[in-house]
């Protein structure tokens, strides 16, 4: 995969200290990653890169929302996405690894790319279980006849856990006090 240039941040010329880049990443960046667990979305990326001499210190602020579908009810949802993350680029004489979290170049080169970064930092930050509580929405992008099953089954299940069973029947009676 060829480096994105737009998502590079110059090194020569660049003094110790403190640096702040902005990107801002659309459906066109996931679509140069084949397996890309976000598909479309729209993400701000914050960088604060902290230049010393032997090596950079790079934090990431991620914020933004992917299409997906929703775990729960199955409608399409935009989902928040949120995450920080840090990298640390030290520099060296010997080969080039940009594999872990600590990333190493060589000390001429000019810039660094940080496109594998962000996509990999993005795709870090995704959840697990794809939902939020979306109830103060207007409107609600729920799927109100899955939520209504799923909501009658768990009631319908709370209800057979406690009929007939005996031991249900002697808790209620335990006088805690």
């Amino acid at each position: 995969m060829r480096a994105l240039t737009h998502f590079s941040v110059p090194l020569k010329g660049l003094k110790d200290g403190i640096h702040h880049y902005q990107f801002i990443i659309e459906d066109d960046f996931f679509e140069k990653f084949e397996k890309s667990i976000v598909k479309k979305g729209s993400f701000q990326i914050e960088i604060e890169l902290f230049k010393k001499s032997n090596h950079l210190e790079i934090d990431f602020w991620i914020d933004g929302k992917m299409k997906t579908d929703c775990d729960r009810c199955m409608a399409n949802i935009d989902l928040p996405i949120e995450g920080e993350h840090k990298l640390i680029v030290k520099y060296t004489m010997d080969e080039i690894n940009n594999e872990e979290e600590v990333w190493t170049i060589t000390y001429d080169t000019h810039e660094l790319s940080l496109d594998k970064a962000i996509y990999e930092f993005v795709n870090l930050s995704v959840p697990m279980i794809k939902r939020y509580d979306c109830e103060f929405e207007d409107p609600r992008p729920c799927n109100l006849k899955a939520t209504d099953f799923l909501d009658k089954d768990i009631e319908d299940d709370e209800d057979d856990d406690n009929e007939g069973n005996p031991f249900a029947e002697a808790l209620k009676n335990i006088d805690l006090n």
